[in-house]
């Protein structure tokens, strides 16, 4: 099945409404691209201003993108994160990314809370960045993003393997000599 890597990163927000009375907001961006979630960390420290510069990869079925008409969704929802309550919505950001236009500089665009992205509703601005990567083909679609993983963990055992014969040909090496 052919494929395509979107490489989005989030860099950061900034003057965004205060959701909180009392306390500093604490901020994390929920991204969503072709029906998968990822999330940053929380900002602990930057309040209406948070940095994440957070890099995601999702492998997006070229199907997806010429049933959308050559255009990738994206959209990032801004939560401020509460300890006794459900974490409180404070925007969002819908993106309509070219397909023909595979890569993208750093970006500025606004979040709003009805999703259109008008002056009007503006709650502040975010930062992101994106690069859509040529086609690609994939084994299996359903596990697309767990592929990296599967190939990390294969790759962990096969160095685990190498480091053990390593090991043990230097133990016998040793022993040979000490026995010399």
């Amino acid at each position: 099945m052919e494929a395509r890597c979107l490489y989005f990163t989030l860099f950061s927000a900034s003057n965004l409404r205060s959701v909180r009375k009392y306390k500093k907001m604490k901020v994390y961006a929920k991204v969503s691209v072709a029906g998968k979630s990822k999330c940053t960390e929380v900002d602990l420290e930057n309040g209406t201003n948070p940095e994440w510069n957070t890099p995601f990869k999702f492998i997006i079925p070229e199907e997806k993108i010429i049933q959308a008409q050559g255009k990738i969704s994206i959209k990032i929802e801004l939560f401020c994160k509460r300890n006794l309550k459900q974490d409180k919505y404070v925007g969002e950001v819908h993106l309509s990314l070219d397909s023909q236009c595979a890569k993208s500089g750093n970006n500025t665009c606004l979040v709003d809370k009805s999703g259109t992205n008008s002056e009007s509703s503006n709650f502040g601005t975010l930062m992101y960045a994106s690069v859509l990567g040529d086609k690609i083909i994939i084994e299996d679609s359903s596990s697309s993003e767990d592929q990296d993983c599967i190939n990390k963990n294969q790759m962990a055992q096969i160095g685990t393997t190498i480091g053990t014969t390593i090991l043990t040909a230097a133990v016998t090496v040793a022993v040979a000599v000490i026995a010399i």
